[in-house]
């Protein structure tokens, strides 16, 4: 096959690639780690912004010659999203991925969900490309070895100088919109969002989900670290700062230590604004953002100074805080971090530091994008069906948890032990006579035998299992001998061990075994719902108020025992 190269991005070589636009399909497979390989998804985000609109309506104005102007509002949005998705990408320093393939745009797959379309989307994309606003690399898809790449595409200075003309590079004029496809999700083999008929089942998910949804809005969960945290760039400047800058948490408190030099002591400019230096109770981005709209909307003059009093108000009270100086450093850090090659840049974001080593003594940081989803696969309501989306589940580290807290409140985890090798026990109608994890070769190598153990269940052949353990081991900083039957070993002393269920071994199980414990865990977070305790699900675990520990103990209990006929260990 000839590689042809169309585009080189920001700080890379001359990687090589097939240009197949037409066959370009979904990620999967590939093993270089380069500066396009690490993209964001293509997503919907919301804007009121009056010089985004400008913006658009200029960039409209050039790109209406190279297209078919069908329908102007939907095709101005459509390029809105496209500018507003390659900016965030910007401050993350990748590039967009999305697909070519007209069968993602189909109302049943994840483009048609998102109310995009193909002949509405693409020539906006490839005008933006022929006017040199944007680069891409186009993508891949090879149907014998199903790998392949999504199209990639990435802003131009060009571009980034009609930013800086209309202002556009403050923070806080976007925000991710509500989730747009269903909340019940039926994935194809693919992993891509398919239609499906209703059913009395599928209803009940969706009120059950909708009803927790509406509760957890009605609480504030926050984060709260210490000086001790350890914590990265990646975290900091990457997951965190992104956040912020899209209003999907935000720093309620920081506590500086201003003897170091990072955070020397200002004064406040002036006395009467010490009144605005309160905390804030809710996001300070929609504060501002829902002001400025309103006033922008309301022509009175005696509206527009009062109005302009509290927008002053607000933002003054933001500025002249130690929440603003330190959400100042991250933007700074980054910046730095964006200006070193790739290489150096994926070494820095990696390396571990206390907060106190940065000056930061204590940071309360809420999360206000908790609502979830569930995701079934293979097109089946037995595979698969937990619930995702909540930001306490993928952006929260797991040695941060313990530092959750429900409207103020501590919080305490509770966790089931060894889940599933326990649940395959159960489901043959045995007991578990120990941890699993530790009864191979006892409780110091029962880190080694957790990833023995996960990889096996889902694997769906010992082969594949191999290759993903030695990985996991290594991921995990736990040395491995490189010979090949080092591996096996650790997989043979595991089958001894569990005699009793190894025809579940590498029998792509655990994708049925999600599939209860997605059921178990609904019913335990409805169960807590209905008696005004909010429980917050982390895939086998559930985080309540410490003061509801009791409750949640015996409510797992009961579901679990409800399903397997079985007592769960914690």
């Amino acid at each position: 096959m000839q590689h042809t190269n169309r585009h080189t991005p920001p700080n890379q070589g001359n990687a090589e690639t097939p240009d197949l636009r037409h066959l370009d399909g979904p990620d999967v497979g590939d093993q270089n780690h380069d500066w396009l390989n690490d993209a964001v998804r293509l997503e919907v985000y919301q804007s009121s912004s009056p010089r985004l609109r400008r913006l658009v309506n200029r960039l409209f104005d050039e790109i209406t010659p190279l297209i078919t102007v069908s329908s102007k509002p939907r095709q101005k949005e459509a390029l809105k999203t496209v500018l507003v998705n390659l900016y965030h990408a910007r401050q993350l320093d990748k590039p967009v991925r999305y697909s070519r393939d007209k069968n993602h745009y189909t109302v049943d797959r994840r483009y048609g969900r998102l109310f995009f379309k193909y002949d509405r989307l693409i020539p906006i994309i490839d005008a933006l490309e022929q006017l040199g606003f944007i680069e891409q690399r186009t993508g891949f898809f090879i149907q014998d070895d199903n790998e392949g790449k999504q199209t990639r595409m990435w802003g131009t200075g060009r571009l980034w100088t009609l930013f800086r003309e209309y202002r556009l590079f403050q923070t806080g004029f976007f925000k991710p919109a509500r989730r747009l496809d269903d909340i019940i999700v039926l994935h194809d083999e693919a992993k891509e969002a398919v239609g499906y008929r209703e059913t009395p089942q599928t209803r009940k998910m969706r009120d059950d989900l909708e009803r927790y949804n509406r509760f957890v809005a009605r609480h504030q969960i926050s984060l709260r670290l210490n000086g001790e945290t350890i914590v990265d760039d990646k975290f900091l400047v990457e997951d965190l700062y992104q956040s912020i800058e899209h209003g999907s948490v935000w720093v309620r408190s920081v506590q500086l230590d201003h003897n170091n030099n990072r955070w020397p002591v200002k004064p406040t400019p002036i006395p009467d604004f010490v009144y605005h230096l309160k905390q804030f109770s809710q996001n300070p981005k929609y504060i501002i953002n829902n002001i400025l709209e309103k006033y922008q909307q309301q022509p009175s003059t005696i509206t527009h100074t009062k109005r302009r009093i509290a927008l002053l108000r607000t933002q003054l009270r933001r500025f002249w805080s130690d929440e603003h100086r330190f959400e100042k450093y991250l933007q700074k850090r980054l910046a730095e971090i964006r200006s070193i090659t790739w290489e150096e840049r994926q070494e820095l974001l990696a390396e571990p530091y206390a907060l106190r080593d940065i000056g930061v003594e204590a940071l309360e940081i809420v999360l206000d994008r908790e609502d979830m989803y569930r995701v079934f696969n293979r097109r089946s309501w037995k595979l698969g069906g937990r619930a995702y989306g909540a930001l306490h589940q993928d952006f929260v580290r797991r040695g941060m948890r313990k530092g959750i807290l429900i409207n103020g409140e501590t919080t305490v985890e509770i966790d089931y032990s060894a889940l599933h090798p326990r649940m395959l026990y159960h489901l043959d109608g045995i007991e578990c006579p120990g941890d699993p994890y530790s009864m191979a070769q006892g409780a110091e190598l029962r880190n080694v035998y957790k990833a023995v153990a996960l990889i096996s269940v889902n694997a769906r052949n010992e082969e594949t299992a191999s290759y993903a353990i030695r990985n996991e081991l290594e991921k995990r900083g736990i040395p491995i001998q490189r010979r090949e039957n080092a591996v096996k070993a650790l997989i043979n002393r595991f089958r001894e061990a569990h005699k009793p269920i190894e025809r579940h071994f590498f029998s792509d199980v655990g994708v049925r075994l999600q599939n209860i414990d997605s059921h178990i865990m609904n019913a335990i977070l409805v169960r807590l719902m209905e008696q005004g305790v909010l429980g917050l699900s982390v895939y086998d675990s559930v985080i309540v108020q410490q003061r509801h520990e009791d409750l949640l103990r015996t409510v797992m209990i009961e579901e679990y025992r409800r399903v397997m006929g079985f007592e769960p260990r914690f």
